[in-house]
């Protein structure tokens, strides 16, 4: 009986997991469709600039901007040349935070241009605004 409980518990949480990436790669899709040529250049051409071990900046694309009061979570548009994946050499996403202060700051909106500081193997921290 105990393995049949883990067995349903395991299956629901693929279930789960399987229908979260496939929401992502569809708004993924969408946001990508919406691009324009000098954009989709812009992000293909973006130099990797390694900083540490498995960690770099790049350019990206802000492409989505939710306000949660003195949080604002961003989606960001990147080209992947690095993490050998099933992303590699497509335009992808990134989801990370800043305060409200620091987007009034930069006047962060959708389309806005930034450098993304990308650390794959961290848990906390692995994506952040690089302000210049």
């Amino acid at each position: 009986m105990g393995y049949v409980v883990i067995a349903l518990v395991l299956a629901v949480f693929v279930g789960v997991v399987f229908v979260i990436a496939k929401k992502d790669a569809q708004e993924r899709d969408e946001m990508v469709s919406k691009l324009t040529e000098d954009e989709k250049k812009y992000l293909e051409s973006a130099e990797v600039k390694f900083v540490e071990k498995n960690a770099w900046v790049q350019d990206a694309l802000v492409a989505k901007v939710v306000d949660k009061g003195n949080k604002i979570d961003l989606r960001l548009l990147w080209y992947n040349t690095v993490m050998q994946n099933n992303e590699h050499g497509t335009i992808t996403i990134a989801d990370t935070s800043i305060t409200k202060k620091e987007q009034e700051a930069h006047n962060l909106e959708v389309g806005s241009k930034v450098k993304m500081y990308f650390a794959p193997e961290k848990t906390i921290g692995s994506v952040k605004i690089v302000w210049e």
